[in-house]
């Protein structure tokens, strides 16, 4: 079923760029208009209508949600592994301005790793469309995209272990959000004062935190479900790499969060947890 929604974009934006390229544009001074000209009145064009499918709109949502997801993941999550089905969507999204794709190319090997992301129009679209949930768009900083991939398959594992055990998702949040809620109220505290600590500890309370070492900790995800029998839970998770400091383990360890952490980490992140006698389980990616 086709869903129609009107907005007021123009032009669809470019896709498929690499992040190690960049586009330029030839800049033309505008010519003298004539009293003629001035005098006659603009056309208005009417609002663009958008045409998305049920299958269009969940695969935005889907990508909103966590900002950036690999093509791959993608389309053996929300495809069922249907690789031409994702691309005939993502190809529809993009020709309407309403994702955008990019190239990044990986480690010594220079693996390459192709990533979707909606855009801003897209997701003014998402919203009108009435989708549930808060939508992050746009392209960030190349390791940040990694990071968020990596988020996404990290959700994939935890959600399929709830399912498992006859539980359903209620809520997803990503840090950005958290990190919002946390800190705005602190904004008129002074940090290291008697009411900064009273009121950062009142606040991380409020969001079921921690307090760790000067710090509310903040999870890379939280979901929230509802299990078998009817109580709401909620994991927080990290998504850990062999670049976190033995500190940064021990700090969110201390905090409840579990840890996933991608495979090829594997034996750095244990000898991190072994010299430092720091318990935490790690599931691998």
């Amino acid at each position: 079923m086709d869903r129609s929604i009107a907005n007021d974009g123009r032009e669809p934006e470019i896709t498929g760029q690499e992040v190690r390229e960049g586009s330029s544009s030839r800049h033309q001074e505008p010519r003298e208009r004539s009293d003629n000209e001035r005098a006659r009145p603009a056309l208005q064009r009417p609002p663009r209508e958008y045409r998305l499918s049920d299958s269009e709109r969940r695969t935005m949502a889907e990508i909103g949600r966590f900002r950036t997801l690999a093509m791959e993941d993608l389309a053996r999550e929300r495809y069922q592994g249907s690789t031409a089905k994702m691309r005939q969507d993502v190809r529809q999204l993009s020709s309407q301005g309403l994702v955008q794709t990019r190239s990044l190319w990986l480690g010594k090997e220079k693996d390459r790793l192709l990533v979707v992301t909606i855009t801003r129009k897209g997701k003014k679209v998402l919203e009108a469309s009435g989708e549930q949930g808060t939508f992050y768009a746009g392209f960030v900083k190349p390791g940040e995209m990694v990071h968020d991939a990596a988020i996404y398959r990290m959700y994939q594992a935890e959600a399929a272990r709830i399912a498992k055990e006859g539980g359903q998702i209620r809520r997803i949040t990503l840090d950005y959000e958290l990190k919002r809620k946390v800190y705005s109220p602190l904004a008129k505290e002074r940090p290291g004062s008697p009411e900064y600590k009273k009121r950062q500890a009142e606040i991380a309370a409020q969001h079921g935190l921690k307090v760790v070492g000067g710090h509310i900790q903040l999870p890379d995800l939280r979901i929230e479900y509802r299990t078998r029998e009817g109580e709401m839970e909620r994991s927080d998770l990290e998504l850990a790499t062999q670049h976190y400091r033995a500190g940064q383990l021990a700090a969110k360890a201390d905090a409840g969060f579990k840890f996933y952490a991608p495979t090829g980490d594997a034996n750095r992140l244990r000898s991190v947890l072994d010299d430092h006698d720091i318990t935490a389980e790690i599931l691998w990616l």
